[in-house]
């Protein structure tokens, strides 16, 4: 008999959480990117029609409704809160262990809420879900955690 060291065997969904998640704050920054284009290539045009309708209001007596770009600031600022925790939080704490596929680090990345421990990856892909742009692009983050947790390489322990 041979003593050769026993090769655990990679789990099963293995390539395709790590691919994802190690490209994960690369998407969450080109779709910060491309939120924020394409609210600026809106912003003229929404001041523009804002402008256009004054003489009628002006005509019709009635008070004029204020400018309707709050949607449009809200987008930059969350595009921008998106790339700051992309490179921050997200980068580091999730993007490289995927890569390195170190499951046990992203399954001690954890939250303690008493006997409860809430595993951050699924903490910050809600947050990104609500920063970022058509709120898409958390799932980045979201699906690969789900797997992990719920058909990982081992039983997640949740207290």
């Amino acid at each position: 008999m041979s003593a050769e060291p026993k090769v655990k065997p990679e789990w099963q969904h293995a390539s395709w959480v790590s691919l994802l998640g190690k490209w994960a704050w690369i998407i969450l920054i080109l779709n910060a990117i491309v939120s924020i284009i394409i609210q600026l290539i809106f912003l003229p045009g929404i001041i523009a029609a804002w402008e256009a309708l004054r003489p009628y209001y002006e005509a019709l007596t009635i008070p004029m409704p204020p400018l309707p770009i709050g949607g449009l600031i809200w987008e930059i600022i969350a595009a921008i809160i998106t790339i700051f925790i992309s490179f921050v939080i997200i980068r580091p704490k999730f993007s490289n262990k995927c890569a390195s596929k170190d499951w046990e680090a992203l399954y001690g990345w954890t939250l303690n809420l008493g006997g409860l421990k809430i595993p951050w990856m699924l903490i910050w892909g809600i947050i990104l879900e609500v920063f970022s742009w058509y709120y898409w692009a958390g799932l980045v983050i979201l699906i690969p955690a789900i797997v992990l947790l719920f058909m990982g390489p081992r039983t997640y322990n949740w207290s």
